[in-house]
């Protein structure tokens, strides 16, 4: 540890305030997340690997047996980088994000292209894209997703809290009085489905339990920025013609049933069109939606035994089919190390998709920390000017605080919940529900 600590110039204090997010602070949640979090899910894939290694081969096929050797050697090779701090080297892949990646790492100055020298967020994108390219290099498993297991078990173990959500929530689609109150319920739900993050716990299984819909009522206290109600009054406004809302997913499984529910809502009460979703290309960060996950989710409901989810998964199936619900193709952006800021720099032809839609709901903290990038602002710093001209239309940013940025904060709150408990920002016991308006 000693060596470690004086080999990567670790120092035992806290990310000086108005200064990017770099693991080389002890005292930070980046340190914390790439010398402890990040290693355990690294060995938690090769055991994983390990131990369902006859069931992969069946799926794939026997030349996988070895190729699964080669895996395993490569993820232990780059787990033993990033806890002796190498250098952030460049991808070795035929995908089309290769150049993207390359052009950034070699655009950083030699002292930060390590990982606890460099900023957290770019550090903890590039371990998740490295991961992926060692089975890109591979013949059978080029396909495999090695967090799907994972990521259903958190669906399959909330099957009684979903089911309860289903039945309470048919209710409230019938009822033509009280919309903004029910849609500000589904906001606050899906805010909190953002607990359900694997990243968080190591890919250990989570569930959710109980009346969830009934759970919000009581979670009110803790939700420190809470802008339900303009963001009501916004998508309340009345409209011709076609209307998108755009969700950038974050989690697989119950949260994104939870964004389904939200998304059903709009549109039956006519609140919007079409609600189109953004998702990841590849395994990121564990439990992000991958365009599989998108459709097993639905899968899972519609052959499901029961009769309630058999019955919302076909209608949410028929609602893609219809073209009200729309799986976009996945952009490499949301892969790549860039912050939201650079959107319009780096991906023109995103930022642009993203203007069409009258509201955009962006989910969890992952994206938060790239609408902010990683930067330590003052807690009441505003909203706007942390987002640093990203404004392709009104922004909804939904998420649960599991990480030691945050802005938007009443003066002196930030000062008492540190009082409360020391590790306020990392528990995901605490959310926000933000808007920023669109400027012209």
């Amino acid at each position: 540890m000693v060596e470690f600590e004086r080999n990567a110039n670790i120092i035992d204090d806290k990310c000086p305030r108005h200064s990017i997010m770099i693991g080389r602070y002890k005292q930070s949640f980046a340190y914390y997340t790439l010398r402890e979090r990040l290693p355990v899910i690294l060995t938690k894939v090769i055991d994983d690997l390990s131990q369902n290694k006859d069931t992969i081969i069946n799926e794939c096929s026997e030349e996988a047996r070895e190729e699964l050797k080669i895996v395993v050697g490569n993820i232990s090779e780059l787990k033993y980088q990033l806890q002796t701090d190498k250098e952030l080297y460049p991808l070795e892949t035929n995908e089309i994000d290769k150049s993207t990646w390359n052009i950034f790492l070699s655009s950083l100055p030699e002292n930060e292209r390590t990982y606890f020298s460099t900023c957290w967020l770019w550090a903890e994108c590039y371990l998740y894209r490295r991961l992926k390219t060692i089975f890109e290099a591979t013949t059978t498993l080029k396909n495999f997703d090695y967090f799907k297991s994972s990521k259903q078990k958190a669906l399959i173990g909330s099957k009684d809290s979903i089911v309860s959500l289903v039945k309470s929530t048919r209710q409230t689609l019938t009822l033509d009085s009280d919309i903004d109150k029910y849609f500000k319920k589904l906001l606050y739900l899906d805010l909190w489905g953002n607990k359900c993050d694997l990243s968080i716990t190591e890919g250990k299984d989570i569930k959710q339990t109980g009346d969830q819909l009934e759970a919000v009522d009581h979670l009110k206290e803790y939700i420190l920025i809470d802008q339900a109600e303009e963001i009501w009054n916004l998508i309340s406004q009345k409209y011709t013609g076609e209307r998108y809302i755009d969700f950038i997913c974050d989690n697989a499984g119950y949260e994104l049933f939870t964004d389904f529910l939200l998304a059903e809502y709009i549109i039956e009460h006519k609140l919007a069109t079409k609600i189109r979703f953004y998702i990841k290309a590849i395994p990121w960060f564990i439990s992000d939606t991958t365009p599989e996950d998108f459709e097993w989710v639905l899968k899972y409901l519609y052959e499901n035994n029961n009769e309630e989810l058999k019955l919302i998964g076909n209608k949410w199936k028929s609602l893609v089919d219809q073209g009200k619900f729309i799986l976009l193709e996945p952009d490499r952006f949301f892969i790549s190390p860039y912050e939201y800021y650079r959107m319009k720099e780096i991906a023109p032809h995103l930022y642009d998709k993203l203007s069409e839609a009258h509201l955009l709901i962006i989910k969890g903290d992952l994206n938060y920390r790239k609408l902010l990038g990683d930067f330590t602002w003052d807690y009441t710093e505003k909203f706007e000017t942390c987002l640093r001209g990203f404004n392709p239309t009104n922004i909804c940013s939904l998420r649960t605080v599991k990480a030691d940025l945050i802005c938007g904060l009443e003066e002196g709150l930030a000062e008492k919940l540190f009082e409360k408990d020391s590790n306020w920002m990392l528990t995901g016991e605490y959310g926000t529900v933000m808007l920023q308006l669109h400027k012209n």
